[in-house]
């Protein structure tokens, strides 16, 4: 990566993946008994932030690299959960 410019693409595209994963493990939920609809999203987020570290192990950039996947992924919960998806009301 020679220019700060293609760094911020992968920035973004990292950040996206682990939103869409948080707000994506909300949607997948949203029909089950409220017990797992509000408990599964955040073990799927956590999950796949240690699945994200395990990709990137041997690397120093661990720690903020996971920290970074559950805070979009987190927020990516708490999107689904406040926004209503299309065709379905509070």
């Amino acid at each position: 990566m020679d220019s700060p410019l293609m760094g911020l693409v992968v920035l973004t595209v990292f950040t996206l993946a682990a939103f869409v994963t948080g707000r994506g493990a909300v949607r997948v939920m949203r029909r089950a008994r409220r017990c797992w609809y509000v408990a599964v999203p955040p073990l799927v987020t956590a999950a796949s932030g240690y699945g994200v570290a395990w990709l990137l192990w041997p690397s120093y950039f661990v720690g903020p690299v996971v920290l970074l996947w559950w805070s979009c992924a987190f927020f990516g919960n708490i999107a689904g959960w406040f926004c209503p998806a299309r065709g379905q009301h509070a």
